[in-house]
């Protein structure tokens, strides 16, 4: 389970700054919300059909959107979530079909990152075949957003432990791992007993689990709505 998307942690956080905060804060923290963002709506687009070039124009345009209309200053975040805002922003961008000259967006500097450090089309190219519909696709950028920062957050923990070790031997079985090897097996191999490596596991999981449920809160206000959320991130990654 090889996720590299750096998927912003306090979304609404974000807004807030880039809403609220001085001229330095807020362009830091529009700066995150692209990062986070870029992707999925790049892949959005590009299963909508746009080419390369126009799925990462298109995807610019909708961060210079953002700021030169305004409308992320007038996002709320008791007004739903912060994935379905994005995606809407998205799709109103893609539905007026708003372009600039390429030229004169790529040196305008408005979307705040290069487009080889984001390596989109790389990472489009291992997207599933079979996902067509460019919402699903959007869905699965996201959810994989949430996952690999909360995997990170997980790292994090085990370093602050001075286990790096034991995080390496142990993150094939997170959930959604590849193809994990027999607890019988690895525990023979890390020199464990069975049940230690059980217990081990059950406590990564259960650590995991709860960092992927804070991921989820920074992106809405309501308890419910982070319950709906986290059972839609897990039908998407069971898709």
């Amino acid at each position: 389970m090889a996720l590299k998307a750096n998927f912003p942690t306090t979304s609404w956080t974000l807004i807030r700054k880039v809403r609220e905060g001085g001229e330095k804060d807020a362009a830091a923290a529009m700066e995150e919300i692209c990062r986070g963002y870029w992707y999925p709506i790049y892949a959005f687009a590009r299963r909508a059909g746009h080419s390369i070039e126009d799925a990462e124009d298109l995807t610019q345009e909708v961060f210079a959107s953002l700021v030169t209309h305004d409308s992320i200053r007038a996002a709320r975040e008791d007004k739903g979530r912060m994935r379905t805002f994005m995606l809407g922003a998205a799709k109103n961008v893609f539905q007026k079909k708003l372009r600039r000259d390429r030229a004169e967006k790529r040196g305008a500097g408005q979307a705040p990152l290069s487009l080889d450090e984001l390596d989109a089309e790389g990472r489009y190219a291992r997207e599933p075949a079979d996902i067509r519909d460019p919402d699903s696709i959007f869905d699965r950028a996201w959810a994989e957003g949430v996952l690999s920062a909360a995997e990170e957050k997980l790292r994090a923990d085990f370093a602050k432990a001075d286990n790096l070790d034991g995080y390496a031997q142990l993150r094939e079985f997170l959930p959604l791992g590849d193809h994990a090897t027999p607890y019988a097996q690895a525990a023979k191999k890390l020199c464990l007993s069975e049940a230690t490596l059980r217990l081990q596991i059950h406590r990564m999981r259960k650590r995991y689990g709860k960092l992927i449920e804070e991921e989820i809160a920074q992106t809405v206000s309501d308890p419910a709505a982070q319950k709906a959320e986290l059972a839609h991130l897990m039908a998407v990654m069971g898709r």
